[in-house]
């Protein structure tokens, strides 16, 4: 009787492993939707109305206006400038209309429209539980920028905050706002705001207009140029608010779109995109390679591949280079109007 009831226990115990292994082993991944692991493409559009392209991660596949196949007789306004991601949800921003459409950032399912509380808004976080949106405001004015919280349960604007400053770029982490004070060769600071109290915590001093930012261990690294001198590339260390380092970009005159990916930094200055290693202490004035854009207007760096938006003459459908990080050209696609971003789906 011991004997048979071991055996039992050691026959359960052996199909239990069975089934646990062939579960980890072979179950597939399950795709989450249409527009799941691949590249979506903001198509900033014009003052009626802006679009959405899909790029199959495998390069194989171009979608164009993802919404309005989803969602027919919709539209997401007009000037579509950016996206950001709560979970399982896109927010895409459109500041020629002054709303935010929300929708199933795998699907592309409409879900909700907020259309009250902005001033042209412009790029948007989550942290703390909420969404922050920066506006511009007045384009005649330079200190009437602000944030609007979003409350991510009702999808409302709860309340707003007061930059006194340009509020363009902005990036959350560890409970902290980081605000780019500068767009278009204006300004120069960096606003750190803490986003449980809704309070200034501190303006860090760039010295030129920083355009865009991105996080590395620990670290805020903006890239800040103007229209007449050299561009810099600013180290702050995002537990003291300090600035740490300072590179001078000599001879490299309006850098944008600064993007890190496995060590190494990249941006551009007009159709050429410069590569760079992050703890470089000068910056190389000769570009990785020029690319094949009219007008580089979106740029994206993700696993291997350098995304270079072609905005040609604003008025004609843009195209989408895809490049790999030596150069070489892989893939080009004919896209909406004026492709200005890539967000990485998967």
């Amino acid at each position: 009787m011991k004997i048979t009831r071991l055996f039992f226990m050691a026959l359960a115990s052996a199909i239990l492993f069975v089934s646990c292994s062939d579960d980890d082993s072979n179950t597939p991944d399950v795709q989450l939707g249409a527009y799941d692991n691949g590249v979506i493409i903001v198509n900033e559009g014009n003052g009626a109305a802006g679009s959405i392209s899909f790029i199959t991660d495998d390069l194989m596949t171009v979608n164009q206006d993802i919404f309005g196949a989803v969602n027919p007789g919709q539209g997401i306004g007009g000037y579509v400038q950016s996206m950001f991601f709560d979970g399982d949800r896109a927010f895409i921003v459109s500041n020629g209309s002054n709303k935010i459409t929300v929708v199933n950032r795998y699907t592309f399912e409409k879900i909700a429209t907020i259309e009250t509380g902005f001033n042209v808004p412009r790029y948007g976080v989550v942290e703390n539980g909420k969404a922050y949106v920066t506006n511009l405001g007045s384009f005649s004015d330079l200190t009437d920028d602000f944030i609007a919280v979003i409350n991510l349960s009702t999808l409302e604007v709860e309340s707003t905050i007061a930059v006194n400053a340009i509020a363009e770029k902005i990036i959350a982490e560890d409970g902290k706002l980081y605000v780019a004070n500068g767009t278009y060769g204006e300004g120069n600071s960096i606003t750190i705001i803490n986003a449980a109290t809704n309070a200034i915590e501190s303006t860090i001093d760039v010295g030129i207009s920083p355009n865009s930012m991105e996080e590395e261990n620990g670290f805020l690294y903006v890239l800040c140029a103007n229209f007449t001198e050299a561009s810099r590339l600013i180290k702050i260390n995002m537990n003291t608010n300090q600035k740490v380092s300072e590179v001078v970009m000599t001879d490299l005159i309006n850098a944008q779109n600064l993007a890190i990916e496995d060590g190494k930094v990249y941006f551009t200055i007009n159709a050429a995109v410069f590569k760079d290693n992050l703890s470089a202490t000068t910056i190389s004035s000769t570009p990785l390679f020029t690319s094949l854009a009219t007008t580089l207007y979106g740029f994206g760096v993700e696993d291997n591949r350098i995304f270079v938006g072609d905005a040609k003459d604003y008025a004609s459908d843009g195209e989408v280079f895809i490049y790999s990080t030596t150069g070489a050209l892989q893939k080009q696609f004919s896209v909406g109007l004026i492709p200005n971003g890539f967000y990485f789906n998967d």
